[in-house]
């Protein structure tokens, strides 16, 4: 099973998205950020792009059975090597490597073809675009492909096949949206079954399949059946006792299905 499940920050502050990264940085080197605007979604987020140059965070990678140990300390403590050297991190000896976090953009936002170049950051992996809310779709996308970016198209429930079929040829692939744009928490729509299953026999075998909104315990594994690459998970993980502990949980389901 090839399923990577992304952690999924839906925030108000740069402050919070900070916060929320440093929860999961050490299991994770990859992260989706939600940007919403009312005028599209009803709802708003943090939006503003100029904050993922302040965002140079690193990972620890390490031995998963010692991950947990693995804490970050408060960013400007920095401790003391044995060695005298600096360091941001309290670790052991399990450590291998530390490597960059990187972002999806899930731009629930109106956008005019030129302004997805502010969002192609040095440090995002992947941009998802809702192609419904330009009133440019076309030259949205023509723009977005020059970044050289993972370009997905976002799929809401309201939102027919028939407008998206023609962008198909042109993308990395589709993220279905599972409850409509907006704010974390919200409930599963059943009819997304349907579409995750159709939109499975239309996309080409170099082109990725993701899954975001209303994923939780009760029904990851019948979405495990469509065989996503990626499944977003905000409120789920988050909104936990336990973030690090309940985001390995889920991992280890995905592990163990069959």
């Amino acid at each position: 099973m090839k399923t990577k499940i992304i952690p999924a920050i839906n925030a108000q502050s740069f402050e919070e998205i900070k916060e929320k990264v440093n929860i999961l940085k050490d299991s994770t080197q990859n992260f989706h950020l939600d940007v919403a605007e009312k005028s599209f979604t009803g709802y708003e987020t943090w939006r503003n792009y100029n904050d993922l140059d302040r965002l140079e965070l690193t990972r620890i990678d390490a031995n998963y059975g010692n991950n947990r140990e693995l804490m970050p300390t408060d960013d400007n403590d920095v401790g003391n090597g044995s060695d005298g050297s600096s360091h941001k991190f309290a670790i052991n000896n399990s450590v291998r490597s530390s490597s960059r976090i990187v972002f999806d953009i899930h731009l629930m936002i109106p956008l005019k073809p030129q302004e997805i170049l502010k969002w192609a950051k040095e440090n995002v992996k992947r941009l998802i675009l809702h192609l419904e809310a330009s009133s440019n779709p076309d030259g949205l996308l023509k723009l977005a492909k020059k970044t050289k970016k993972e370009i997905f198209i976002g799929w809401s429930p309201k939102i027919t096949f028939d407008f998206i079929k023609k962008y198909l040829d042109f993308v990395n692939g589709v993220l279905i949206l599972g409850v409509n744009p907006g704010r974390a928490g919200q409930s599963f729509l059943e009819d997304t079954y349907n579409r995750l299953a159709f939109i499975k026999k239309k996309l080409k075998k170099n082109q990725k399949l993701m899954i975001d909104g209303g994923i939780n315990q009760q029904n990851l594994r019948q979405i495990l059946t469509y065989e996503p690459d990626f499944i977003i998970m905000a409120s789920a993980i988050y909104n936990t006792e336990d973030p690090f502990k309940t985001y390995l949980g889920f991992i280890e389901i995905i592990k163990n299905y069959k």
